[in-house]
């Protein structure tokens, strides 16, 4: 049996002075490699005018001496230029006058052979090589890289505790954000003062902030909606309780059992309409449809038993992109309040946009209500219809528009077309 992978916590500030450390080192690698290589090319170029002027140098001390054949006269000064130089071989008139361990040369110039580099001068019967080992010249090559590389490490060591203490300080406005929110009690719903803080890392406060403000508002949402709806589950709690005790005691009148019936009646229905807001408000048990406003129209008018009058425009379906519940709630709702609210039969109209409008005669001075609770002082209702449409309308993506004139009222709903 595997264990699932445990995901270890991670620094930052580790990562980050990592990263540039290695980037700093292979950056300081590669320029030293480079420097390697202009620093052989140019030794190389050096070491080779060096035994070309120790060819020079020879071949003309040698001319000076006036001596063509194998005396040892002028030898003396030769042989110093020769220990200069690294090995030298003369050849006068084609006698080899001093040798050298590689084969004689047939031409001019610098040449390579096995383990030597060779400079060749001619003039005349006279013939001058000046040679050097390759193990020499790659010794003073390494010896010169060693320096370099020496030179060079204290200023990577610098660099890399510059880094390091650059990195910290960069990142000193993220560490003192870091702490401001753990040493935050998590009952502490107030805006995070970030300060100053860099543009990369800005929008994290704001963000954050804008999560307080959606909580806070929630949680005074919950604890207003506490509120109201125990004030409103009181009176009819309490009329069911009175006319309870009443036939409980034999002190009812004829209508007692039905007023109790009223008062719980309305119970329910408050509690009902409570709990659609609560599933409409946690998006529970709603899809995204498509659904038929014809059929869910007439099914909610048949459910409802109310009079309604239905124009559907002859269509034969009307589908638009929401959930059949959804709408259902939405219309059920906008049905109550007409027939609660409104002075005449309510009617509903479908148009091809597609959009659904209900219509109703209202009193003078009626007014759309949309606050949680809000009500007129004559409404038997709970208060919250439209604040429930408005809440499974936004979930569903459905626009609402609301008109008051003439003594009518007026409710559309447009929808997305289905694909």
């Amino acid at each position: 049996m595997t264990r699932p992978p445990v995901d270890r916590p991670w620094s930052l500030r580790g990562r980050l002075v990592r990263r540039v450390v290695l980037g700093a080192s292979l950056s300081w690698l590669a320029g030293v490699g480079l420097a390697a290589l202009v620093i052989a090319h140019e030794m190389s170029e050096l070491m080779d005018d060096t035994l070309e002027d120790a060819a020079r140098l020879t071949l003309d001390l040698y001319r000076g001496t006036g001596d063509t054949g194998t005396g040892d006269a002028g030898m003396g000064d030769v042989g110093a230029a020769a220990r200069q130089a690294g090995t030298i071989r003369i050849v006068a008139a084609g006698t080899e006058v001093a040798g050298a361990p590689w084969p004689p040369l047939a031409r001019d110039g610098g040449q390579d052979v096995p383990g030597w580099r060779v400079f060749r001068l001619s003039e005349g019967p006279l013939a001058v090589e000046v040679g050097q080992s390759d193990d020499w010249r790659r010794d003073e090559l390494v010896e010169s890289l060693g320096w370099l590389v020496a030179l060079m490490l204290p200023v990577l060591l610098a660099a890399l505790v510059a880094v390091r203490g650059a990195v910290a300080s960069a990142l000193r406005p993220a560490t003192r954000l870091a702490q401001l929110l753990r040493e935050r009690s998590a009952r502490d719903l107030s805006p995070v003062d970030a300060g100053r803080l860099p543009v990369e890392l800005a929008p994290i406060p704001e963000a954050l902030n804008g999560y307080l403000d959606t909580i806070r508002a929630r949680i005074e949402a919950e604890r207003q909606f506490a509120t109201n709806a125990a004030h409103e589950l009181r009176t009819p709690v309490a009329a069911a309780s009175a006319q309870a005790q009443l036939i409980a005691v034999g002190l009812a009148d004829g209508d007692a059992a039905g007023r109790l019936a009223g008062a719980l009646g309305r119970m329910g229905d408050l509690i009902e309409r409570l709990l659609q807001l609560s599933r409409a408000e946690a998006g529970a048990g709603i899809g995204a449809g498509p659904a038929d406003l014809v059929r869910v129209t007439r099914m909610v008018i048949a459910d409802l038993g109310l009079p309604v009058l239905f124009d559907d425009a002859e269509l034969p379906a009307l589908m638009v992109a929401a959930d059949p519940d959804a709408v259902a709630l939405i219309l059920r709702n906008l049905l109550r309040n007409a027939a609660d609210h409104g002075t005449g039969t309510p009617r509903v109209t479908l148009s091809p946009e597609p959009a659904l409008t209900v219509t109703n005669p209202v009193a003078p001075g009626a007014r759309f209500r949309h606050g949680m609770f809000d009500k007129s002082a004559r409404s038997q209702g709970a208060g919250v219809g439209l604040a429930l449409v408005a809440r499974v309308a936004q979930a569903q993506g459905i626009a609402v528009d609301y008109a008051m004139d003439d003594g009518c009222a007026r409710v559309t709903l447009r929808f997305a077309p289905a694909r």
